[in-house]
């Protein structure tokens, strides 16, 4: 395959996953401030919203790039000359029926961001389905997808690429837009909310984290075949290095959980005024954190493309 081609695959498939985590991480942000009657919580939900609104635009862009892009490459033809082969795979081939069905998921979660201009929680859920439809897809034209469309290796898969969207999202989302402007004059009742939404993003991240950790360890094993798997080969290298970025992601979420989070909570929580460090640390950390993420993202898009080295070879009796 030509190496400029690969590699703008690889980009592009980087920047979906990132606007999809985007687009997650806004409509979980939409409804933890949905129900919030606080002035802090009315002034951020028109950002959020616009976040959503452009995370949503982007990911239909690049999720039409991307179709043009493998359509290139599987037919061996020139970027400028994939408009029939992009025809033919939608028409003739299962990546090309999963991408249809998953571009579907698309448009419904963008139609939720776009409707979501109140308080509703049904544009919120229709946006989480459509995205829902969209994992579940993309884990169809993964390495996943070995065992079939309906294997237990295929929806872990799943459910581990929807949990790694969350925690993404919420992370960038979070240090990003909803807690990056403090206010210099907050109420207790704006102490309360922000306080909320800080517990609500660390139970969401602990709770993403968990099943990622328990998806990812089962994803691994049968991909790699052992640990031997994880050395002397692409797909292990670049796995190596994806679990050491999310290794420091994780060491920062706990430093913000066990060490930050304790002291600022307790007092704001009561609608006590803290000094500006604690939410000026606590960003800082977010902001490390989702520059992690962020490689993982990319790394993660080389990965997908990897064939993984599977079970070592049997040795004839």
């Amino acid at each position: 395959m030509d190496t400029g081609l690969e590699t703008a695959q690889h980009l592009v498939t980087a920047l979906l996953n990132l606007a999809v985590a985007v687009l997650t991480g806004a409509t979980v942000s939409q409804s933890w401030l949905a129900g919030d009657a606080s002035g802090w919580a009315a002034v951020r939900r028109a950002p959020v919203r616009g976040v959503a609104v452009a995370g949503a635009t982007v990911a239909l862009v690049a999720a039409v790039a991307w179709l043009w892009l493998e359509a290139a490459a599987m037919a061996e033809v020139p970027v400028t000359a994939a408009a029939d082969a992009t025809w033919t795979m939608i028409t003739s081939t299962h990546a090309g029926v999963a991408y249809c069905v998953g571009f579907a998921g698309l448009l419904v979660a963008a139609a939720g961001t776009g409707f979501h201009g109140g308080r509703g929680a049904g544009p919120i859920r229709a946006t989480l389905a459509g995205l829902a439809v969209f994992w579940y897809t993309r884990s169809m034209v993964s390495h996943a997808s070995s065992d079939g469309d309906f294997s237990v290796r295929l929806l872990a898969d799943w459910v581990h690429l929807g949990l790694v969207s969350l925690w993404v999202g919420d992370v960038i989302l979070s240090g990003g837009v909803v807690l990056r402007r403090p206010s210099a004059d907050m109420s207790t009742a704006d102490r309360r909310a922000r306080a909320a939404y800080v517990a609500s993003l660390s139970r969401s991240a602990t709770f993403a984290l968990a099943g990622i950790v328990v998806t990812g360890v089962y994803a691994a094993w049968r991909s790699l075949g052992g640990p031997g798997g994880l050395v002397g080969n692409p797909y292990g290298n670049t796995l190596v290095a994806k679990l050491l970025l999310v290794g420091v992601a994780v060491l920062l979420g706990a430093i913000n959980r066990f060490v930050v989070m304790p002291p600022w909570l307790a007092r704001e929580s009561a609608g006590v005024t803290v000094p500006a460090a604690f939410p000026l640390r606590f960003r800082r950390i977010l902001w490390i954190e989702a520059a992690m993420l962020l490689a993982v993202v990319v790394l993660a898009a080389w990965l997908v493309s990897t064939p993984p080295p599977g079970p070592p070879a049997q040795a004839p009796p």
